[in-house]
């Protein structure tokens, strides 16, 4: 299931240092410079420079560099302990590197906030779904205000008739479909999924995956989506890192147009690809 969003650490804006320049500094927290590049899309872009984390002496994440477009949609893949969500909390800075820098670039005087949604909802019992959707924009705007816009984002999720209802009276997906909610009330310019369908059943699944691309279709935030499912991967994302041993050992673009069908034999062809890599290189869990 998705949980709820919650707001990364924010740190102190670089101005508008190029990205080349800030590779050398000491490594320390995410930052951000401007880019025409994210004021196109409204998302912002992640570059990563020889980033490295580790774990009581374990490397997890090993001198890895890349660098995400504002407004991709980027699936990370592996298998467990790989290296993948350590990956995507290091890019939202709820953990320090080791080594290396993440930057976060984006064109706006006051960059969009980053959101991530993790595999459960942990909505507020004591809260009414309006209340739980309003917790997204923190203290911004007035009471009517943050009322108002997360009416609007139960409205784009398919929950207006909702707002009044107390979390134990919703279903699973209605729950999840809550999170998302939270998760984008604010107009994030990076969303991070970490797992977030996985214990949705088949339908519920398909309905979220579309759900999530059309929302993203329509406000060009940059996606980044880990998962174990290589199916969703391939649906879901303009492209696919496989994570192996704390490096990116594959790096694919999806160019099958959208809105995809199952089914198709370009995504097929695909999905196989992958898992054919991630079986040769892997022996059985």
């Amino acid at each position: 299931m998705i949980a709820t969003a919650l707001r990364a650490h924010e740190a102190a804006a670089p101005g508008t240092a190029p990205v080349h320049k800030l590779a050398d500094r000491p490594a320390k927290g995410p930052v951000r410079a401007r880019t025409p590049e994210a004021a196109a899309t409204g998302g912002l872009a992640v570059t990563v420079r020889d980033l490295s984390k580790s774990f009581d002496g374990h490397a997890v994440i090993t001198g890895l560099d890349l660098h995400i477009p504002a407004g991709q949609f980027v699936a990370v893949v592996g298998r467990s302990g790989c290296g993948k969500s350590t990956l995507l909390r290091l890019i939202l800075g709820l953990e320090q590197p080791s080594a290396g820098r993440v930057v976060l670039e984006s064109e706006a005087v006051r960059p969009p906030p980053k959101r991530i949604m993790f595999q459960e909802p942990r909505l507020l019992p004591w809260a009414k779904v309006v209340d739980n959707v309003a917790v997204g924009l923190g203290e911004t705007g007035t009471r009517a205000e943050r009322r108002a816009r997360a009416l609007s984002a139960l409205g784009e999720v398919g929950l207006s008739d909702k707002a009044a209802n107390w979390p134990a009276t919703l279903s699973g997906g209605q729950r999840q479909r809550v999170a998302l909610a939270r998760a984008l009330v604010s107009r994030p310019g990076l969303l991070a999924l970490d797992e977030p369908l996985g214990a949705l059943d088949a339908l519920t699944r398909i309905d979220m995956q579309a759900m999530i691309e059309g929302i993203w279709r329509a406000q060009g935030f940059t996606a980044l989506l880990v998962t174990h499912d290589v199916a969703e991967a391939v649906a879901m994302a303009d492209r696919i890192l496989v994570v192996e041993n704390g490096h990116i050992a594959l790096d694919v673009k999806v160019e099958v147009p959208r809105p995809r069908r199952r089914g198709d034999p370009d995504l097929a062809a695909l999905e196989g690809r992958i898992l054919d890599h991630l079986l040769q290189n892997h022996a059985p869990a």
